[in-house]
């Protein structure tokens, strides 16, 4: 078997590359770039306050309201309609967990994110994990 070592792949026209991936049975290919989370954050709170404890294509977050945040994307999709999942973490006063409601202000640049507890008032969650996939612009 042979390893093909390189720091750079580009396109012949200078653009990407389309790339085919085989699926673990081998029936099928499916593009690679289809396949991958396009946007990614690690989203907590202190004090109040919105923090980016660590992402991929993320520009800024705001802290709209308590319970409320917008993450923007680096670079934007295609469209306002992309996959959207969101996990989050955190327990009230009660011992129930948080849930999200998002997309409430959402575009092809951002995303906005609700968090609510059990009562459905807002709520700082501790920590939220969100990912989108799509076709980036």
């Amino acid at each position: 078997m042979s390893t093909l070592k390189v720091n750079t792949i580009q396109g012949l026209d200078g653009d990407g590359i389309t790339a085919k991936v085989t699926t673990e049975g081998g029936a099928s290919t499916t593009s690679l770039a289809q396949g991958l989370t396009k946007t990614w954050i690690c989203l907590g709170t202190d004090g109040g306050n919105a923090i980016d404890r660590d992402s991929f294509n993320v520009s800024t977050i705001d802290d709209d309201a308590q319970g409320v945040f917008t993450v923007h994307h680096t670079n934007n999709f295609v469209a306002t309609f992309y996959s959207k999942t969101t996990a989050p973490f955190g327990t009230t006063s009660t011992g129930n967990m948080v849930q999200v409601i998002q997309y409430q202000d959402h575009s092809a640049s951002q995303a906005e994110l609700n968090a609510i507890d059990e009562g459905n008032s807002a709520y700082d969650m501790t920590s939220l994990g969100f990912q989108a996939a799509g076709d980036l612009a």
